[in-house]
């Protein structure tokens, strides 16, 4: 695959974990009168692109996303066709629901003039669109899209986004926070969390941003975080606290706790070991504000190689 994100084949390739959508990337083609039941968007990269819809033409610069809604016939066509790539997206009427009824989901001018958007699309089908490798966070996935799928309405012509009471905001953040803290260390979907809230996917997602100021994977993110701060102040290894808690290995733990604490994991154990070796005990206080152990797999992971969490070792590794 190159590293742009096209792996050559424009093959359709649909998530595990996202049914609700189908992600295309590739050498870009003609097509002539399609019809589809989802919302499609197109992304064209290396040549303008034109689109032929009910007697009418849009022409998209490189780069720009053309939005198509449903049931709608049009033609397509890039103006480089040896050189073009696209990407491209499919969304099911399910998934559109989750953020506005999907029939009003409609845009008169198919070409969105709104650069951020065109990026913010483009940062997401590079997330969704990995054949054959780690799929990473589900709730990074789902809360990226369900976040894009929010601005892409906002460039629909008519836009009913469902709200919730802001007295349930709360409520509804904190029972999706308590659910992740007791899952530090899976891969928690949004469809789990929509069903222990009994709210949308999206709804949830909003609550949790308005509530916590951050969506539902990087609310997870921080919890793990503020788990393997309090990890590091027993005898474990690092590379054992990153599995307890859910990252994939020691230096993708090191490069999260970096960039939230601005030091390494070693660097921090190293300087609460020259009191709590001597003194350290919980009292009652901290006792209380000690984070709730989650539901952690147990810790097997042995080793007679030198750690590398020695702090000048881990100290070279960076984000």
């Amino acid at each position: 695959m190159r590293r742009d994100g096209f792996d050559g084949s424009g093959a359709p390739f649909v998530p595990d974990d996202l049914s609700d959508v189908m992600v295309v990337a590739g050498a870009a083609r003609s097509y002539r009168n399609s019809v589809h039941e989802e919302i499609k968007l197109v992304q064209v990269t290396d040549s303008g692109f034109t689109v032929r819809r009910r007697g009418s033409v849009y022409r998209a610069a490189p780069g720009e996303l053309v939005a198509l809604h449903a049931d709608d016939a049009h033609s397509g066509a890039p103006d480089e066709l040896g050189s073009a790539s696209w990407r491209m997206m499919c969304l099911s009427p399910s998934l559109i629901a989750e953020v506005m009824p999907s029939e009003t989901m409609r845009f008169g001018d198919v070409v969105v003039g709104d650069r951020a958007l065109s990026n913010h699309f483009r940062t997401l089908h590079t997330l969704l669109h990995r054949p054959g490798g780690r799929p990473g966070s589900a709730l990074h996935r789902e809360g990226g899209l369900l976040e894009f799928l929010a601005a892409l309405a906002l460039r629909a012509d008519r836009v009913e986004v469902s709200d919730i009471g802001s007295n349930a905001v709360g409520r509804i953040a904190e029972v999706v926070r308590d659910y992740l803290r007791e899952n530090v260390s899976r891969n928690v979907t949004l469809d789990e969390l929509s069903g222990v809230t009994g709210t949308s996917k999206y709804q949830l997602v909003r609550a949790c941003s308005a509530h916590f100021g951050l969506p539902p994977h990087k609310l997870h993110v921080r919890l793990r975080l503020d788990y393997v701060r309090w990890m590091l102040r027993g005898g474990l290894r690092i590379a054992e606290i990153a599995y307890a808690t859910g990252f994939h290995d020691q230096p993708h733990l090191t490069r999260a706790f970096t960039a939230a604490y601005g030091m390494t994991p070693a660097t921090y154990r190293a300087s609460f070991h020259g009191a709590a070796r001597r003194s350290w005990t919980l009292s009652a206080a901290q006792e209380r504000t000690r984070p709730i152990q989650p539901n952690t797999p147990s810790v097997v992971v042995q080793s007679r190689e030198r750690d590398t969490d020695d702090v000048a070792r881990e100290g070279r590794v960076h984000q």
